[in-house]
């Protein structure tokens, strides 16, 4: 909800940015470091949530004449594939912070210290991790019983 509450006020805020560069000739100051900055937040803070449902980018065709336990071994597979990727991205992402921490890097206009984008991706990362292990535990579930698990519920729907 979070990421997509980002997204949101990024739009918004890009939309009124053109409009007062149409009108004023004056569009917001730094409008394009918030947007690079937040809108990684955001993609990571989507991440866990497409695991759970199962919304990453799939292709079907090697799936497609697969039986039930055959996909569900695939599902099993893939969600091993994120479980050890989201690990590398949080080892990685939180050198990185590290580095920025240290170095005290900044956006030009702002002066907005670029490390403060890695704290809500690291939990992120974290959530992905713990996203991918579930999935994970319903692929093999799924495998070892011979049919497939539904997707982790999703609250509110």
């Amino acid at each position: 909800m979070l990421g997509g509450l980002i997204t949101l006020v990024l739009s918004i805020m890009t939309a009124l940015s053109a409009i007062s560069n149409i009108l004023f000739d004056a569009p917001f100051a730094a409008d394009y470091e918030l947007v690079k900055h937040f809108v990684a937040i955001a993609i990571f803070m989507f991440l866990p949530y497409c695991q759970l449902t199962g919304s990453n980018v799939t292709v079907d065709i090697f799936t497609e004449g697969m039986g039930e336990r055959g996909k569900a071994a695939m599902a099993a597979f893939s969600s091993l594939f994120a479980l050890t990727f989201s690990l590398l991205l949080l080892v990685q992402m939180y050198g990185g912070l590290l580095s920025y921490i240290r170095y005290r890097e900044t956006t030009p206009v702002l002066g907005l210290p670029l490390w403060t984008a890695f704290p809500p991706i690291l939990v992120s990362l974290a959530l992905l991790v713990l996203a991918s292990i579930i999935t994970l535990s319903e692929g093999w579930k799924g495998f070892r019983s011979n049919r497939p698990q539904p997707p982790h519920p999703i609250p509110n729907e």
